[in-house]
Order: C-alpha cells, then structure tokens, then sequence
C-alpha cells in the first residue's frame, strides 16, 4: 500500500535571491513558462533582492518557483499527492498545482493582490511564542475595545506561535500586554503591510473583482483552504474562501491536524523550510524539505 502523500506551499517570507538558479531551460519550458508581465520576473529573482521583497514582486515570484518544484517532484513521486495546502499565497500554488487554475492566470493574480495589498492601510504584524491562543484573543479584545485600535490573530501557526496583524499602536500595545502575562517572545515582523485582517477590507473587495474574471475549475487533487481548513471541490467558495483569506486568519494549526490524521509524509514544496519548522511543531512526523540538498534520497527512503 503507498504511502499517503501531503504536499505544503510556503508564502511571503520564503523567497531567497536566487531562488530558481538550480532550475534548467528545460524545466522552465515543460512547466510552461512565460513571462505575463511589463517587467522580467527572473531578472527580480535573480538580481534584485530589494525589488524582490516588495510583494507585488515576491507573490508571482514564490508561486513560480513553487510550481518549478512542484514540477521535479511529479517526476519523482509514484503517485499522485493525496492532499495539498499552501500557507497564505502558498494557497494558489496549491490551486494550480490542483489545475484549478492555470499558472499565468494565477501568476498575473497574486501580482494584483500584492498590489491591492500593497495600496492598503499601513499596518504591523506581530510572532507570539509562548501565550496560550485564549491570552492572546484576550487581549486583542480588550485592545479592539478602543474604536481607534485594530488588532487581532492573523495565523495560527502553531500552538507556540500565533502572528498578530493590526494597527502599529495595537501590535505595541499587545507586547506589553502579552509579556505581562507571560508569553515568552513577542517579534515584530519586517512586513509593509498587516496581512488577515481587516486592514485589508478593500484589498479584499479588489481582489474579489479580479477572480470574478477568472476562469477556475473543480481541483483534480484536494486542497485545504486557509479560511476554515477543509477541502472543498466547489468552485465559488473555493474563490469566496480566497478572498475571505485576506481579512481572516490562517487556520494553520488546524490544517496540520487535518494532514497529520494521515500520518503519511508531509513535504514543504518550494525554497526554504519554514513550514517544514511548522509541520514539527505541530507533532507531525516524516517531513521532507524540497530545497534540502538529500530530499530525493530521504523520499526513496520514506516511501
């Protein structure tokens, strides 16, 4: 009996300069490839890290470079994946990954939700390690209490790190708070802009407008969404669910739990190991990193 195989897509935050370097012409080209933008998205890659950071950059440059991976591991694995979820933007990489929607109709729709990110209200984003979720929705309680302060939970990483999003004041405001009683770390993220949450109700209404334009059809594989951690194969709240993702927090914990019933293999699809990190410390076992220098030896040795 094979093995049951969950793929995981990173998000904003995994990129690195140079990220597709070890990918040949060849790749590029049976992936499909071709640049749908004004500007040359592998020239940013390659050879400008600062543009790369912007999100508007870094959103089609990570699905790109997820998708190139996701492409040696078809080749690779004897079967299919049983299931796919991405973190954040990695949710769209798992959408084409699936054929839900195709890779430059994807690639062309997380530039405009940079964008539409981008142009939101300013805000800050906080890691909590060490307070329980109930303190820390406690507290964003108590701040929100105050009409002139926004803050709430933005992903639900793992039992030990819950990130905050909000107004700058709030994130301060919630340091304090959350040291007092305890919380181990409180890291302020180096992000432009408040990601899940309701600064970005108009990113959000934007962003609805543009996949109402886009053709998306049932996944072939399943696919956890970020919203609620389930699989549905309905197109409309597939794309609901995506712009819902925006204002709401990432269910993250929840849908280690859903892979982690299977106890099968669990593989980070893309550069870094950053879910890989998060798949141990929500208890899962056999995880495999792509960009790690074994990954095809530890798989042979997995399956």
């Amino acid at each position: 009996m094979s093995k049951h195989i969950s793929v995981v897509f990173p998000g904003q935050g995994s990129q690195s300069h140079g990220m597709t370097e070890t990918f040949t012409p060849d790749e590029f080209y049976n992936l499909g490839y071709k640049n749908p933008f004004d500007f040359d998205l592998l020239d940013i890659i390659n050879n400008d890290e600062e543009k790369l950071n912007k999100s508007y950059y870094t959103q089609p440059a990570l699905v790109l470079t997820s998708l190139l991976y996701y492409q040696r591991l078809k080749n690779i694995l004897p079967n299919q994946p049983n299931i796919l979820a991405g973190h954040s933007l990695g949710e769209y990489s798992a959408l084409v990954a699936s054929n839900a929607i195709d890779l430059h109709s994807a690639l062309k729709l997380v530039y405009k939700r940079g964008k539409f990110m981008a142009e939101s209200k300013n805000g800050s984003m906080m890691a909590v390690m060490g307070a329980t979720l109930e303190n820390i929705l406690n507290v964003c309680d108590q701040i929100n209490e105050d009409e002139n302060e926004n803050i709430s939970a933005a992903n639900l990483n793992s039992p030990n790190q819950i990130v905050l999003g909000g107004l700058e004041s709030s994130i301060n405001i919630a340091a304090i708070k959350l040291k007092e009683l305890g919380a181990k770390r409180c890291i302020k993220l180096k992000v432009a802009t408040a990601s899940h949450c309701k600064l970005l109700g108009d990113a959000s209404k934007k962003l609805e407008n543009e996949l109402n334009l886009i053709e998306f059809i049932e996944p072939e594989i399943d696919v956890i969404q970020n919203i609620n951690a389930i699989i549905s194969s309905d197109i409309t709240k597939i794309k609901q669910n995506l712009v819902n993702q925006l204002t709401n927090p990432v269910q993250w914990i929840d849908t280690m739990k859903q892979i982690n019933q299977h106890k099968g293999i669990i593989i980070e699809c893309g550069p870094g190991k950053i879910l890989s990190g998060l798949a141990k410390a929500n208890g899962c076992e056999n995880i495999l990193t792509m960009s790690s220098a074994t990954f095809e030896e530890d798989l042979r040795n997995m399956l």
